[in-house]
């Protein structure tokens, strides 16, 4: 587990696209907190990163996923929140978007019995009006990832 300080949205936005710079196709990065907390500012940032031009990431909270092609893999954004049962993940296709792509899951606990490699699961928390701790939580392909890569260093 690794615990990064969070300052300002510049940082997170470093720390996403670190994180977007060692993802695979294949990955699956869950994105835990509380409402407002910043899921959905870090897909954007995560997804921009790997996009030749930048656009606008909203969470997929109404639709459930969206899709983004980049010159990484495909990354399938899902927003779960409205979800009551593990069930309804197979209606959107998630354990295909598992496998064929970089998945970006906001509010993953349902999903989590399908996820058995190449998880990282991130924890949000508030911490002021911008700041935030963030709470690393990897499985042991993307604990190594992490290990070879400062990832904590924002500089």
């Amino acid at each position: 587990m690794i615990e990064i300080k969070i300052k300002n949205k510049l940082e997170m936005t470093k720390l996403a696209t670190k994180i977007a710079l060692l993802a695979k196709k294949g990955d699956v990065i869950g994105l835990n907190g509380t409402l407002g907390a910043g899921k959905s500012f870090f897909a954007s940032a995560f997804i921009n990163s790997l996009l030749d031009q930048k656009i606008s990431v909203t969470s997929p909270t109404f639709n459930l996923l969206y899709t983004y092609s980049t010159k990484t893999a495909e990354i399938y954004h899902f927003d779960l929140y409205r979800l009551k049962k593990e069930e309804e993940l197979y209606n959107i296709g998630i354990e295909d978007s598992i496998i064929n792509g970089i998945s970006l899951i906001e509010w993953p606990h349902l999903a989590k019995n399908l996820i058995t490699k190449n998880f990282l699961d991130i924890e949000i928390k508030i911490d002021g009006e911008q700041e935030r701790i963030i709470t690393l939580k990897p499985d042991i392909t993307w604990n190594n990832r992490l290990l070879n890569y400062e990832i904590s260093n924002l500089a």
